[in-house]
């Protein structure tokens, strides 16, 4: 394998890293924060983009269809806490792992049902669609780096977040 190819490969793991931080981020948030376990995280990801790809084909603009996306799965993330999460907080954590468990199986039926199991995508914006030559034949996406660089404002977000609580400290 030649430096280049390894340099790709060293860059997708890296993102791909990056991705599953932002995903994990939020069932450590969710249960930090409110002490509930929900495995159904991933599906508010998964409906917050099937709905961004529909606003996308209807306004044709991606940037506002993430907003609107982002905007309606929060909305149906609070509606499903204030009906259902909130009933479980003083419950066993068994309960929240199978009700969100139970919400995964109705969110991924709803996607089938709604969008089918065809494999969609939007069209990526023009700022973002060049890649950056590397050798002749190999290039690297900016959409990608783009992609790990929000990731990394994410994470870097967070922790200043985290060391800048006020909070009063435990008592021992």
């Amino acid at each position: 394998m030649d430096f280049y190819s390894f340099l790709i490969q060293l860059l997708n793991s890296i993102q791909y890293g990056l991705l599953l931080f932002l995903i994990a981020s939020g069932l450590t948030l969710i249960f930090g924060i409110m002490g509930i376990i929900t495995l159904a995280h991933g599906s508010f990801y998964m409906i917050g983009a099937y709905l961004a790809w529909s606003i996308a084909a209807k306004l044709g603009s991606l940037w506002a269809a993430i907003a609107v996306g982002i905007a309606l799965s929060v909305a149906i993330g609070m509606v499903l806490e204030w009906l259902l999460i909130s009933r479980l907080y003083n419950r066993d954590h068994l309960y929240q792992v199978l009700l969100t468990y139970g919400l995964i199986l109705m969110f991924e039926e709803t996607r089938s049902v709604i969008w089918g199991d065809d494999v969609h995508g939007v069209a990526m914006p023009g700022v973002l669609s060049a890649s950056i030559r590397l050798t002749d034949t190999l290039s690297y996406p900016v959409y990608r780096l783009w992609m790990s660089g929000v990731c990394l404002v994410i994470a870097v977000a967070m922790y200043c977040g985290h060391t800048t609580d006020t909070r009063m400290p435990r008592s021992p």
